[in-house]
């Protein structure tokens, strides 16, 4: 097996409750300046003997993902250039999502997590992939990962989960 194999992916989108903002949210000059640089990835891994089975894992991350959306619905949005203006700005619309991939690893998450250097192509095979290259893209994407036996890992391109584990964290340049 490769060391990442996506088995599925699809979109959380915000609640139908909560509407999209009606105008695009331009970015400060302070915010701005951080979209030509490389997309922040985040890798946690979570490692524990109590680990409940993959398939609530993901779908308590699903569900806290959709709730976090119906708070914060511009994370579903699209970084978008303003041709009037020149802006960088978040664009939403209820079409919208966050997507969210589902892979599987047979790489060793307890060697991932515990290793001084990190296997970086392992790594980057846990966050989801976001091109950032050109205007509109995306601006978040999440990924949760099975590892076999036993252990999970939840990786984003941007955002904050918060977990009841003790995560190890690793950041992916």
């Amino acid at each position: 097996m490769s060391p990442v194999k996506i088995i599925a992916s699809n979109y959380v989108s915000v609640p139908e409750s909560q509407a999209p903002p009606p105008e695009p949210i331009k970015l400060t000059a302070l915010e701005a300046r951080w979209v030509v640089f490389p997309v922040l990835q985040h890798v946690l891994l979570y490692v524990g003997a109590d680990m409940p089975p993959f398939d609530a894992v993901f779908q308590s991350l699903r569900s806290s993902l959709s709730a976090t959306l119906g708070s914060f619905a511009p994370l579903a949005g699209k970084l978008v250039h303003l041709e009037e203006t020149g802006d960088v700005a978040i664009s939403c619309s209820a079409s919208d999502g966050v997507r969210f991939v589902v892979a599987e690893s047979d790489a060793d998450i307890r060697r991932l997590a515990g290793d001084e250097e990190h296997d970086l192509r392992v790594l980057e095979g846990l966050v989801p992939e976001v091109d950032m290259s050109q205007l509109p893209t995306p601006v978040l994407a999440v990924q949760a990962t099975r590892f076999e036996p036993r252990g999970r890992r939840g990786g984003r391109a941007d955002g904050a989960p918060r977990c009841r584990r003790r995560p190890v964290a690793v950041d992916v340049r």
